[in-house]
């Protein structure tokens, strides 16, 4: 099933048995706010061509997507962060996790329905 290799549902589980689904809501919530502002600098890093931004800012990405179990969005700024690419790859990397973030989200939230 795609959403185990997508989502990493046995820390959402650790999550929901520790906080509760108000506690992950909550910190769901607050993801949704940072990721919005580290999309715009992972943009604005690919647009100038700083290399050097654009990792340190992928870093800082794969460690909130891992967070909060975004397990596949994580690998993809993993890649932009530590492999060696030429920029139409870092590029694509990029599209891919844009156009992925919203589906895996979601992907987390009727986890969340299914299991609290």
């Amino acid at each position: 099933m795609a959403e185990k290799s997508d989502i990493d549902t046995e820390l959402l589980q650790q999550y929901l048995d520790t906080l509760g689904a108000e506690g992950i809501q909550a910190t769901l919530t607050t993801f949704d706010g940072i990721i919005q502002s580290y999309a715009k600098l992972l943009h604005q890093a690919a647009k100038e061509r700083n290399e050097d931004e654009l990792r340190k800012q992928a870093h800082k990405v794969k460690g909130a997507c891992s967070s909060v179990g975004l397990t596949a969005l994580s690998k993809t700024m993993e890649r932009v962060e530590k492999e060696d690419w030429e920029w139409p790859v870092a590029e694509r990397l990029l599209i891919e996790w844009a156009d992925a973030v919203i589906p895996h989200r979601q992907q987390i939230d009727a986890w969340l329905a299914k299991h609290h």
